[in-house]
C-alpha cells in the first residue's frame, strides 16, 4: 500500500470518511494513461505541497492507504503551463509513470494521479501533530534542493555562479550597486538600503 493525502473542504469530511470518495463525482482531470484516457483524482505525496490547504480551517487533510497499481505520479507544474502551451501539456503526459518508478524529489509539483474509487476503509483523517513521520518539508523544496546539489557536483563554482545571478538581477531592478574592474576577478554588490558589501566571483 502507498499513503497519499487528500484535503477536502470542512463539510465534506465526515461524508468522505464514512461513505468513501467515488471516482465518478471527485475526480479532477481526466488523463491519457497507457493508452487509455482515465479519469483521476488528484492526491499529494506530502500535505505540505499545498500550504494554502494546509494552514485553511476550511479544508481536512485525509490520508488515504491505496494499493499502488491504481497511483501514478505526474509533475503538476508542467500541466500548468501545459494549458496554455500543448507542446509542455505533452510534457506533463510523458510525465506520467506509476507511483512504485517515482522518487521523491523527482518533480517540483508531484501530483498523485488516483484512478479509482477509494473506499471508507483506505481514509482516516490525517492528525498534523500525530500523523505519519514526513522525511521532508515539501515536495519543491526537495526537488530544488535536489537540483542545485546536482549542478554542484558538475560546476565547482555553481555558488558564485547563483549569487552573481541573483546580485545582478536586484542590482538591475535599483536595489544594488555592482561594481567591477577589469581584469580583476571579483565583482562587488553594495546593497543601497544597508551599505553592506558582497563579493562574488565573476563565473
Amino acid at each position: 500500500m502507498v499513503e497519499v493525502y487528500y484535503y477536502v473542504p470542512q463539510d465534506k469530511v465526515r461524508d468522505s470518511i464514512e461513505c468513501g470518495l467515488k471516482l465518478s463525482q471527485w475526480y479532477e482531470k481526466e488523463v491519457q494513461i497507457e493508452f487509455e484516457n482515465k479519469k483521476c483524482l488528484c492526491a499529494l505525496l506530502n500535505p505540505r505541497d499545498d500550504m494554502d490547504k494546509y494552514k485553511s480551517p476550511d479544508y481536512k487533510c485525509l490520508r488515504l492507504e491505496l494499493y499502488p497499481e491504481y497511483c501514478y505520479v505526474a509533475d503538476k507544474s508542467l500541466y500548468e503551463l501545459g494549458l496554455q502551451h500543448d507542446e509542455v501539456m505533452k510534457l506533463y503526459m510523458d510525465s506520467i509513470i506509476p507511483i512504485k518508478d517515482y522518487i521523491f524529489g523527482m518533480y517540483r509539483l508531484p501530483e498523485c494521479l488516483v484512478t479509482t474509487t477509494v473506499i471508507p476503509e483506505q481514509i482516516s483523517l490525517l492528525d498534523k501533530g500525530l500523523g505519519s513521520p514526513i522525511l521532508f518539508n515539501n515536495s519543491e523544496e526537495l526537488y530544488i534542493n535536489n537540483l542545485i546539489e546536482d549542478f554542484r557536483q558538475k560546476y565547482d563554482n555553481l555558488n558564485d555562479r547563483l549569487l552573481f545571478g541573483f546580485f545582478k538581477g536586484r542590482a538591475t531592478e535599483g536595489e544594488m550597486e555592482m561594481i567591477e574592474k577589469d581584469g580583476n576577478g571579483f565583482v562587488a554588490f553594495i546593497d543601497k538600503k544597508t551599505d553592506r558589501a558582497f563579493t562574488v566571483r565573476k563565473p
